[in-house]
């Protein structure tokens, strides 16, 4: 007689990869600041520093150029991204399309689940606002990503992924005031309200208005800083 075993047996979860791990750790590096915009990275010191070896670096490296949080250089070596005015810009357009079109998509597809999961991310995130900057980030993130991944569209979220390192790196470094995440806070609250309400245009709107306010606000935040430089180098020079 054949023995049943389907009811009993268990799939073993497959451990992930070391190298994945390792793009998540410099991921992490890279969008919390730890490694500097610009700055020229090494595959030794950062697999001493992992406790691996260069070849899950290397691999890392690869995937993060994909995601073109760091650019590989040929001659020169592989660097963290940077960015200008021009390119803040053109990431935010970006931004807002996926954004904009992944919740539109979601809320045909489950305005319940959208309306539940955000609902849920806007009240985690409440009391966790007073805390600061630093602490309101991954929340911000969440928000965001958990809008893009209710689309269910796989193509959507790969797009968004390939900017999503990049959006967190430099709003982690430009986001700076209790203001401004009050007011993300506060714009999160009225895209869920306007679903709510059925009024998906407002919603759409909100959404839109919130990425744009988000850009300002680093877009004048870039420009300070570039005002800094010349004063550095000056002292420098003296």
């Amino acid at each position: 007689m054949a023995v049943q075993t389907a009811a009993v047996v268990k799939r073993i979860a497959r451990p992930r990869s070391l190298s994945a791990i390792v793009v998540d750790q410099i991921r992490d590096l890279i969008i919390s600041d730890r490694l500097a915009l610009g700055e020229q990275l090494s595959e030794q010191a950062l697999a001493e520093q992992l406790g691996v070896s260069r070849t899950p670096v290397r691999e890392a490296f690869l995937k993060l150029q994909t995601e073109r949080l760091v650019e590989v250089r040929p001659q020169r070596g592989t660097f963290v991204f940077s960015y200008n005015t021009v390119e803040l810009r053109e990431i935010c357009e970006l931004r807002e399309v996926l954004e904009v079109g992944a919740l539109r998509v979601a809320a045909k597809r489950d305005r319940a689940g959208v309306i539940k999961a955000l609902k849920a991310q806007v009240r985690s995130s409440a009391p966790i606002v007073a805390q600061g900057p630093a602490a309101f980030q991954p929340y911000d993130t969440a928000f965001h990503e958990t809008l893009v991944q209710a689309s269910g569209n796989r193509e959507l979220m790969a797009a968004y992924a390939k900017i999503s390192g990049r959006v967190r790196a430099i709003r982690y470094r430009l986001t700076r005031t209790m203001e401004q995440i009050k007011g993300s806070q506060r714009d999160h609250g009225l895209v869920v309200n306007a679903l709510i309400a059925g009024n998906d245009a407002e919603a759409e709107a909100a959404l839109s208005r919130h990425v744009y306010n988000g850009y300002w606000g680093l877009v004048r935040m870039a420009e300070l800083e570039d005002q800094k430089k010349p004063e550095v180098e000056a002292l420098g020079e003296a």
